[in-house]
């Protein structure tokens, strides 16, 4: 676990430095690696998932977040505000493909 809690560090920096390819690329690896450990459907999974879905629906990857985001609300905890949060992205990510 500590090897994904390193990456998505990295990521965070290049995200605040605005690479955001660089960021996506270093989520990818986290998530990818708690997988490893964890397995697909551990809730552990949440901050990894999110982190990735967040990044590519900054970077208009679309239909990726949206999978991320319904893979992500199948396995986190049910948070109200977390749930919450994840619904109003999900809603704004429709509302771009039904502006297009």
């Amino acid at each position: 676990m500590k090897f994904a809690q390193e990456m998505t560090a990295l990521a965070n920096a290049h995200e605040e430095q605005g690479e955001y390819g660089v960021a996506e690329q270093l989520y990818r690896r986290a998530l990818k690696h708690q997988i490893k450990s964890v397995g697909k459907d551990s809730p552990e999974l949440a901050p990894y998932i999110y982190d990735l879905a967040m990044i590519c629906a900054a970077l208009d990857h679309d239909d990726e977040a949206r999978e991320l985001f319904a893979w992500l609300l199948a396995v986190a905890p049910r948070e109200a505000e977390l749930t919450a949060e994840i619904k109003l992205v999900l809603s704004e990510l429709s509302d771009t493909v039904n502006a297009a």
